[in-house]
């Protein structure tokens, strides 16, 4: 079976250019020179009810265990982007893992009793720079369930990656978001359900960003969640056409 976790350790990495892998869903793990950084992760099974509703379709090509991250950001409080089900796997005292997110996450993670020293909180237009990395909190509009849900900007490596996070489409979002840097990457979802865009949507973000790069994300890691990457090609190709699109298979990398 193909081993995502040697992969990313063994994978190199010079000094203009990042590894981005994708394990499901909106989750990510970012490799730069010095960093391993997972990204709204969701590895466990742990949003599954007793009805089965959010049941995991496809098996995560990562266990915690298998992989040391040196930061691991989550955007909200959600489930599939806070995954209680793996946190202490990559949280305790044994690791150097430390969690960077806004205010409802910090709240809760210090509710599952996770150390305060393992906490960096990251509020919208707060800019953190961490290990020879930056990260920024910038607007998202996820509605009432989630009010300081953030998007991340993130610098490394002369690579800049735009990670929407879960966000409607709004005409004012480029004037609330604020971009001022050239985006190597975009990541926007295209699952269409609970607020998120769907391809249409997701391709009119694409066009007003502008990146050399766009991966759509967050979508069939649940039946409740839609999305068709091959609209979203079809769309963003028309919307979009300077942009080139990358529509990752679960488990695959890509270097930039």
């Amino acid at each position: 079976m193909f081993n995502l976790a040697k992969k990313i350790f063994t994978d190199t990495v010079s000094e203009n250019g990042v590894w981005l892998y994708w394990v499901g869903g909106a989750g990510f793990v970012i490799k730069d020179k010095n960093n391993i950084i997972g990204l709204d992760l969701y590895l466990s099974n742990a949003c599954e009810n007793a009805l089965g509703e959010c049941k995991k379709l496809i098996p995560s090509p990562l266990r915690p265990e298998e992989i040391k991250l040196n930061f691991l950001i989550s955007t909200h409080d959600h489930g599939d982007h806070l995954d209680i089900g793996s946190l202490h796997k990559f949280i305790n005292n044994k690791t150097n893992t430390k969690l960077i997110g806004p205010g409802s996450v910090i709240k809760k993670c210090k509710s599952l009793d996770i150390n305060d020293t393992k906490l960096i909180k990251l509020d919208r237009d707060e800019i953190k720079e961490i290990n020879d990395f930056s990260i920024k909190a910038v607007f998202s509009d996820h509605g009432n369930a989630a009010p300081d849900c953030i998007g991340v900007l993130i610098k490394t490596n002369k690579r800049n990656i735009y990670f929407t996070s879960d966000t409607c489409y709004r005409p004012d979002l480029p004037k609330l978001v604020n971009l001022k840097d050239k985006i190597n990457v975009l990541i926007v979802p295209i699952n269409g359900t609970y607020g998120n865009p769907d391809s249409k949507d997701a391709s009119y973000i694409t066009a007003w960003v502008k990146p050399q790069i766009v991966i759509p994300s967050h979508f069939w890691q649940f039946i409740e969640q839609g999305g068709n990457p091959g609209e979203f090609l079809e769309y963003c190709s028309k919307i979009s056409p300077e942009t080139k699109i990358v529509i990752l298979a679960i488990g695959e990398g890509m270097y930039f």
